[in-house]
């Protein structure tokens, strides 16, 4: 067992939470292990400590305060603002695509009248194959066109 595994383990060890092989295994690791055999021994005594420790109630109307403290809103203040981040976003993204959309044109615009046509051409989607020959793909495409044509 790594060390690493065995610190996961070492507080359900104390707490007596871990299935039998778990803990043969982790008993083994720490009798080899002077580290994790100290944070075992340093886990046993934070324990002993906090089972001494006073219980104390929370204080009249503690809850209520707490409550009141996560009121409508307060959430809505946090909510308002994730709003406003989301609407910041799909502006730039707007933003983004019209611009894409108008230097584009202008490219076009700016082109010679007779290279204007090979610029359209260069930015349609028809030079790409939708599915390469030879691929299943293709091969689907390719019987299914032969299905429409009788």
């Amino acid at each position: 067992m790594k060390c690493s595994k065995a610190h996961k383990l070492i507080s359900p060890y104390i707490d007596s939470e871990l299935p039998e092989s778990e803990m043969n295994a982790l008993e083994g690791h720490i009798k080899d292990c002077f580290k994790c055999r100290k944070e075992l021994e340093e886990g046993r005594e934070l324990q002993n400590l906090l089972s001494m420790a006073d219980i104390h109630k929370a204080p009249y109307g503690f809850n209520t305060r707490v409550m009141a403290n996560l009121s409508p809103e307060k959430a809505d203040k946090s909510s308002r603002f994730a709003v406003l981040a989301g609407l910041a976003e799909a502006t730039a993204v707007i933003m983004v695509i019209a611009f894409g959309i108008l230097s584009g044109s202008l490219v076009i615009k700016g082109a010679q009248p007779d290279r204007a046509t090979d610029v359209i051409a260069s930015l349609s989607l028809d030079v790409f194959d939708s599915a390469p020959p030879g691929s299943l793909g293709g091969v689907y495409l390719a019987m299914t066109e032969v299905r429409n044509e009788k």
